[in-house]
């Protein structure tokens, strides 16, 4: 399925709270790191393309490493860990 890019603001609101939480949390586990990847290939948001998620616009491979809590960094809550 192909999804609207997001806007501008979107993706820098995006940038800033991931941001937050690496400086705050550092890296993910490669556990959680894994497991969320896996969740964003299987997403219909997910650009396979890209690798860019269709609803923040981040580039997952490096969002998914970032430690922190999950329901503030995926925006369609779909990371547990």
């Amino acid at each position: 399925m192909t999804t609207p890019n997001p806007s501008m603001r979107d993706m820098a609101e995006s940038l800033l709270v991931t941001t937050g939480q690496a400086i705050r949390h550092g890296v993910a586990s490669d556990e959680a790191y894994r497991h969320r990847l896996a969740t964003c290939f299987s997403c219909e948001q997910f650009n396979h393309k890209s690798r860019r998620c269709g609803k923040c616009g981040c580039y997952m491979p490096a969002k998914a490493r970032v430690g922190g809590n999950p329901r503030m960094l995926c925006p369609l809550n779909l990371w547990q860990r």
